[in-house]
């Protein structure tokens, strides 16, 4: 292969890459900017600095709880997290709150309860809190800041004044630094793919090696992934037996943190005090994971011989792929959805809009000239106009972004009886597909398959509280004859199509006993037997 034809597979790989990560991430940055923009014209300093009891011994808490309740990721935390600081919260509190953020939220959180013991996740949950207190602590005992220049309090008139400032202030935000550091996290992502060939991660991570966890710090420092996204990563290293430690290690650092994250750190509070933060907060992640390891392993049986869990992290395809280009179209089709294509093209409408006002206003005079204005005479005598404080308006609306994030839950796992339609349907194109030998279809759709199982599963749960033992398990075991499925399908070349319908045929009766087992538990038969 010449060197051009090679420069050419990796660009589109790590493009590729680098596309789907600021895709997926679109949804998350638009909600961080609003919940910025929304802290610092509605909410205040001050009433920031109460709610998360800034100064105490509490606040390091109240900061991590209100990161677990913001459906952000990493990217989406940075705008937040940049309004915290200006605000006079301290680094600890600051960074607890940009670090547990991406961890978890109601939607990841309850697909997590799925993937292994319950105690696995929840386990992760408070060790990513302790994480976060004591990496905090030091950090405010190393470093105190004078918050004698806080900024004022916000003091725009109501009506389309403060809808205006609202607008502006967010469209800056998404065209200033903080899209600078987007792209840095999105910059390493495809760095570490452009590093990593096809492939070469599918022997790593096993249980009980002591390398696992600090290979995985070093994959997820230049990664990206969401809170589901890194969900699914930790379940499908469950599947295959990984260890419990690089699955805690991906969580925190592949999930918590990315090179812009970094990068922001270190502009705001110099090189010094960010290198500390970062060398402790990887330290106690590193010997939490290694202290974990063996009493958080559950599973019975022994590792399986490779795992795909860490494919996204590698080139999507072999660097001699002919026609890469079409290949990167095609990948882009399949994974990436409608809805984050959407929420990127809003993105970028708000990018540019914002690169507009600053531009034209490079000095937020519009913004001084809204809050000074004085309302109407006809405004301050209106008795059916009643003007609520910011910071109740402040504190309604990011009350209503949490009660969506829990809300979206129950449209993100829909009920069982949608679900078997859903599970019925799929595995009939997982068939379809395998019979054809047609690969790129089958390993679609046996991802929305894997994936629509989980779903089930948290449908049940949040519905219903529990998920027995039996449902579990039926469950587990459509899963590990799907895999063994798409490893005759993919891994084959030419495909054994005899071998490829006798798998089949252990799906079929998999997929029949998964599906016969939920309608059990959502129709229980009658005491009577009738």
């Amino acid at each position: 292969m010449n060197p051009l034809s090679l420069f050419e597979s990796l660009t589109l790989g790590a493009g590729y890459r680098m596309l789907s990560a600021i895709a997926h991430a679109a949804p998350t940055i638009l909600c961080g900017l609003l919940v910025a923009t929304v802290f610092r014209n509605l909410v205040g300093g001050k009433g920031i600095r109460s709610l998360l009891a800034s100064g105490s011994t509490g606040s390091l808490a109240r900061a991590w709880l209100m990161g677990m309740l913001l459906p952000v990721c990493s990217i989406g935390a940075i705008p937040i997290a940049r309004e915290l600081r200006r605000m006079g919260l301290s680094a600890g509190a600051v960074l607890a709150f940009a670090v547990s953020a991406p961890l978890f939220n109601p939607i990841s959180l309850l697909y997590g309860l799925t993937l292994s013991h319950p105690l696995v996740i929840l386990g992760f949950a408070a060790a990513s809190m302790a994480v976060v207190s004591l990496t905090g602590i030091v950090q405010d005992r190393l470093w105190r800041r004078d918050t004698s220049d806080l900024p004022p309090e916000p003091a725009t008139p109501p009506g389309w004044r403060r809808l205006a400032v609202l607008a502006l202030t967010g469209l800056r935000e998404a065209a200033g630094p903080t899209l600078g550091y987007a792209a840095v996290a999105v910059l390493g992502v495809g760095l570490l793919t452009a590093a990593l060939p096809a492939g070469i991660l599918q022997q790593s991570a096993k249980a009980f090696n002591p390398w696992a966890a600090p290979q995985m710090m070093a994959i997820g420092l230049p990664a990206y992934l969401t809170p589901t996204d890194v969900m699914t990563q930790i379940g499908s290293m469950f599947d295959h037996g990984n260890s419990v430690g690089a699955a805690y290690t991906l969580l925190s650092v592949g999930a918590g943190l990315n090179l812009g994250l970094i990068a922001w750190a270190w502009r705001a509070w110099g090189w010094q005090q960010a290198a500390a933060w970062l060398g402790v907060l990887l330290a106690v992640v590193l010997t939490v994971s290694m202290a974990i390891e063996r009493p958080l392993s559950f599973r019975d049986s022994p590792p399986e011989d490779h795992t795909h869990a860490f494919d996204t992290f590698c080139m999507p395809f072999p660097a001699t792929t002919p026609d890469a280009a079409r290949q990167v179209w095609t990948l882009l089709s399949d994974r990436v959805p409608a809805h984050e294509w959407t929420a990127l093209g809003l993105l970028a409408a708000v990018v540019v809009s914002g690169s507009v006002v600053r531009r034209l206003d490079p000095h937020s005079s519009w913004e001084t000239q809204l809050s000074t204005a004085k309302p109407t005479a006809a405004a301050r005598h209106d008795s059916l106009d009643i003007i609520v404080p910011p910071p109740v308006l402040g504190a309604v609306l990011v009350g209503a972004l949490v009660a969506a994030s829990v809300g979206a839950a129950y449209l993100y796992y829909p009920a069982p009886r949608t679900c078997l339609e859903d599970l019925q349907f799929t595995e009939a194109e997982v068939h379809a597909a395998a019979l054809a030998g047609d690969r790129r279809r089958t390993e679609v759709w046996i991802v929305a398959l894997e994936d629509l199982i989980r779903r089930t599963e948290v449908g049940l749960w949040i519905r219903g509280f529990a998920v027995d033992a039996e449902t579990s398990q039926a469950a587990a075991a459509f899963r590990e004859r799907i895999e063994a499925l798409e490893h005759e399908v993919l891994e084959h070349d030419p495909i054994d199509a005899e071998m490829v319908k006798a798998e089949l045929k252990t799906v079929v009766t998999a997929g029949r006993q998964y599906r016969d087992r939920v309608r059990e538990t959502i129709a229980p038969p009658c005491p009577g037997g009738g």
